[in-house]
């Protein structure tokens, strides 16, 4: 009896031993390698959200500035546009337009801007070749006239004059009912506001310089 009490007392004593030591190698392993990979792979998770994050503030910050710009140069070529300063427009919307290849405002300023400056380049050509063109029948715009003559031989020699000068040169021709005279244009606008100041800008034409609406 005395013999088999000591041996379940031995049998008892190496499960404890062996379950302490099962107990101190989960330790081990929960505070020596699995505890360290977990803290290992949230810091990993952590890092990687707040780099998300900062990546995004980047970009957004990046488009903020970038839509700032695009803005700026928008609010320039506007200016530009609007005192007809042709390739200083043509430069800031085509800038404008890498930043924002979609945007439509842009394209639709390029595409006035480059008729007009066909529209110039063919004024040229016309100076440069001296030619005047008559214009037969009222067209509402307004014309700065520097002469006026009964004779139509008159007006022309003195408009070819003019053109070979460099100048953009018409001759508006009388009709039965509103004019009497051959009139000669050094240029044509849109406003009187426009021809008037041209015609300020002409003082070499002397005082007879003045505004006709035709």
């Amino acid at each position: 009896m005395s013999y088999r009490s000591n041996k379940n007392k031995k049998a008892v004593a190496i499960m404890l031993v062996i379950v302490f030591v099962l107990l101190g190698c989960t330790g081990a392993w929960y505070w020596l390698v699995y505890k360290p990979q977990q803290e290992a792979s949230e810091k990993t998770r952590l890092e990687q959200i707040a780099k998300e994050e900062a990546e995004k503030q980047r970009k957004e910050q990046e488009a903020a500035q970038q839509r700032a710009a695009y803005a700026n140069l928008i609010i320039n070529a506007d200016i530009e546009f609007k005192v007809e300063n042709w390739e200083s427009a043509l430069s800031q919307y085509t800038e404008a337009l890498t930043l924002f290849p979609n945007e439509q405002y842009p394209k639709d300023q390029l595409v006035l801007i480059n008729t007009k400056l066909k529209e110039i380049t063919a004024l040229e050509a016309r100076k440069t070749a001296g030619i005047v063109e008559t214009v037969s029948s009222a067209s509402g715009r307004f014309f700065v006239i520097v002469s006026s003559s009964i004779d139509g031989d008159l007006a022309m020699d003195y408009a070819t004059k003019l053109a070979k000068e460099g100048n953009y040169v018409k001759i508006i021709e009388p009709d039965a009912v509103n004019l009497l005279f051959y009139r000669v244009s050094i240029g044509d606008y849109d406003t009187r506001e426009q021809a008037e100041s041209a015609s300020e800008s002409n003082g070499s034409f002397g005082d007879g310089v003045w505004v006709l609406r035709y």
